[in-house]
């Protein structure tokens, strides 16, 4: 029985109806003497995709280990293997190839969020009055700016944190399934963060540098509005929204269940 012929019939009657026939939850292969649970212990993938595929392979043994009988869960096949055993062999080059694209991210990652933050750090946007103050120490864009500029630093020492975290993480078959999933995710949506509001700090820097000491008309504002805030925003929802791997509705519905 192949690992996608089985995965393919499982999620074809669990659509419809969501009891798996009984027959086949206590079916153990005559020459092996492997339980259903052992064939969903194969890799449903000959070659390792992204860094988290073993997050799905956890969860596809969970899913059919929660339908066999208790019984079956710790029977052991001709080899005298476990299912678990078993999913532990076939799924070894699997954990190692995400431990090295983990650590890979680990070490160039870093780098990459220091450059971004070291590039981003500007002077404060005006010169400063007969009290020491920011002449624009009372426009809204400077106070956009101040915020947008500190979240954007507090996000990159997150981010950095989180990076340099896979170079000390045990990378244990188990952490695949929470740990390791939520470091990369909030890792990515931190340095996603850093990148937003530092491009909205120096927005707001070009913008106070330009229009600051003078009325900003509207038929100058929209463009400068546009320009900032479309292609960033179309992006920042592919990202949210579509990706299979960094995506919220991902991280929701695969780490969180």
């Amino acid at each position: 029985m192949a690992t996608k012929s089985l995965r393919s019939l499982y999620y074809q009657r669990s659509g419809n109806n969501p009891t798996i026939p009984s027959g086949l939850l206590s079916y153990v292969h005559p020459a092996t003497g492997n339980t259903i649970l052992h064939f969903a212990a194969e890799k449903t993938v000959k070659d390792e995709g992204f860094v988290l595929q073993m997050q799905y392979e956890l969860l596809w043994f969970e899913e059919i280990r929660r339908t066999v009988p208790k019984d079956l869960l710790h029977c052991r096949n001709n080899s005298q293997q476990t299912a678990e055993e078993l999913f532990t062999e076939k799924h070894e080059d699997m954990v190692k190839s995400g431990k090295q694209q983990l650590t890979d991210l680990g070490k160039t990652c870093p780098g990459l969020v220091a450059a971004v933050v070291f590039a981003s750090s500007f002077s404060i946007p005006g010169d400063k009055d007969a009290n020491q103050d920011p002449i624009f120490l009372h426009r809204t864009a400077f106070k956009v700016f101040s915020h947008a500029y500190m979240i954007g630093l507090s996000s990159a020492t997150a981010s950095l944190v989180l990076f340099l975290s896979f170079l000390s993480s045990s990378y244990k078959e188990k952490d695949f399934r929470r740990s390791l999933p939520t470091k990369y995710f909030l890792a990515n949506m931190s340095f996603l963060i850093t990148l937003v509001a530092l491009v909205v700090a120096f927005s707001c820097n070009f913008y106070l540098q330009i229009y600051g000491g003078k009325r900003t008309k509207r038929q100058d504002i929209i463009p400068f509005v546009c320009e900032l805030t479309f292609f960033p925003t179309v992006c920042l929802l592919v990202v949210l929204y579509r990706s299979p791997i960094t995506g919220l509705r991902s991280f929701l519905r695969n780490v969180w269940r």
